[in-house]
């Protein structure tokens, strides 16, 4: 099991996972990643979150099924896929591939988490802003995941199945889900991952204005 207590081994070998094994999760450590999402700053303390955990077979695999329905009805993702399925880049082909085994065996995951938004009253503008603290909960608990051993992936698949996940796990008409995160042992080795160097994404006063890193 690949665990750490390192804080920057965490961060820096995080990745997405897309494959897990058949182990079930242990309730503790199910406790563990949610608890560290709780522990995550929120705008004026409203703590506006909930979240849901579907270990029930028949709810993920419905919510699997829903989501590979909705792949093959969607034209537009369907030739995205074919494009860079062709791509020259290597790297860019097996993302692609990783995505399909995800669309398509998203149920193999033997947790499902879902964070929700929750009562929330927040004084920033409705929309992104009044809910935007639930995301530091999310990036909590991927990395308690990662530090644990567990394999997640943020996705978004909470909107093509949200009918779903409303009948099923019985939720109110004020929660939100905004994000579905399956999780388990990976199938797959954690990072070092491939990223843009932090010298081309950092500006110094104004956009544009670039330095040399100094460590």
């Amino acid at each position: 099991m690949q665990t750490t207590s390192d804080i920057w081994e965490t961060l820096y070998t995080q990745r997405a996972i897309r494959a897990w094994k058949t182990d079930p999760v242990p309730e503790e450590l199910i406790w563990k990643v949610i608890e560290a999402g709780t522990k995550a700053p929120s705008g004026t303390n409203t703590q506006p979150w909930g979240f849901v955990v579907i270990q029930d077979d028949a709810i993920r695999q419905a919510i699997s099924d829903q989501l590979h329905e909705g792949l093959k009805g969607n034209e537009g993702l369907q030739q995205m896929l074919e494009q860079r399925s062709q791509s020259a880049d290597k790297t860019t082909r097996l993302m692609l591939k990783g995505a399909q085994r995800l669309f398509t065996n998203l149920a193999s995951a033997p947790v499902f988490i879902i964070p929700c938004l929750y009562q929330v009253s927040s004084p920033a503008p409705e929309g992104l802003l009044s809910g935007s603290s639930i995301y530091g909960a999310v990036q909590n608990m991927l990395l308690a995941a990662r530090a644990l051993g567990l394999g997640t992936v943020m996705t978004t698949f909470q909107m093509a199945a949200e009918q779903i996940l409303r009948e099923q796990c019985n939720l109110p008409d004020d929660a939100t889900p905004v994000a579905l995160i399956p999780m388990g042992y990976p199938d797959a080795k954690f990072g070092p991952t491939t990223r843009k160097p932090v010298e081309t994404v950092t500006h110094w006063e104004q956009w544009g204005t670039n330095k040399e890193r100094v460590d």
